[in-house]
């Protein structure tokens, strides 16, 4: 396990697992645990042996946002410095992302979850974006990700009215995949990333697929796709799976 200030990075059997760490603060995020985040997640997505990554949080909480007690800060500048950069890495990985949203997700923590492609909660989970409550916006992304999982009708009521949502709600609202007693949200988003690790290669191309389709037309999604089921089946991938096929066993993609 490699270890941080306050995050904890453990690479397993195709997949790592990166936990914020700052259980006494409900894992909030200050700068230095932003910019972490964000180099961990640029090197994971560099090494080969990463196929899927988990995030998720250490103690009672999955992260309550940005940590407030460092003082008045320039909002404006700390998101362009840092959060932005690291929306923007999330969301341009290959490497697919499971949350394991343990339990509270709020503000950017909520956001955080956003980012990610999966998202398995513990029944005890809570999802709010309460900055109308304080005369602020969401941010991190929020205002664009979340109507695109929940529709526009769901975001308003989440995002203006500032309101908690249950894992129940976050569920039957297609906001997250899973929702599991607490004990088992880690141990659910190990064997999805397990499946996902053992996947083809083709995961990271559909990732970027599904995440250009929020941005382009028919006609370019269609061409898209064309230009990447030929690199597909081009890759050593699909050969082995015809293979695999023809000799009625499971592909070893790696």
């Amino acid at each position: 396990m490699n270890t941080t200030t306050h995050l904890l990075v453990e690479r397993r059997d195709g997949y790592a697992e990166v936990t914020l760490n700052r259980p006494e603060r409900y894992n909030a995020l200050n700068h230095a645990l932003v910019g972490q985040l964000r180099e961990t997640l640029e090197e994971l997505e560099t090494d080969p042996s990463v196929r899927a990554v988990i995030l998720t949080g250490a103690g009672r909480a999955f992260c309550s946002g940005a940590d407030l007690s460092a003082g008045p800060s320039d909002v404006e500048d700390v998101i362009r410095r840092l959060y932005i950069p690291l929306v923007t890495t999330m969301t341009e990985m290959s490497t697919p992302i499971v949350a394991a949203v343990n339990g509270v997700a709020a503000g950017a923590g909520f956001s955080l979850t956003l980012g990610a492609d999966l998202r398995i909660a513990s029944a005890e989970a809570s999802f709010s974006l309460s900055f109308v409550k304080v005369g602020l916006v969401p941010d991190a992304g929020a205002t664009w990700l979340l109507p695109r999982l929940v529709g526009a009708t769901r975001a308003a009521e989440i995002a203006l009215l500032g309101r908690k949502v249950t894992a129940a709600q976050a569920e039957s609202w297609g906001l997250v995949n899973e929702v599991v007693d607490a004990d088992h949200v880690l141990t659910r988003a190990r064997e999805v990333a397990t499946e996902l690790a053992g996947l083809s290669a083709s995961v990271g191309t559909i990732r970027r697929l599904l995440r250009e389709a929020w941005s382009t037309n028919l006609d370019q999604q269609l061409d898209a796709e064309a230009t990447a089921q030929g690199d597909s089946q081009r890759h050593p991938h699909y050969a082995e799976a015809k293979q695999a096929f023809s000799e009625k066993r499971a592909p070893r993609f790696w």
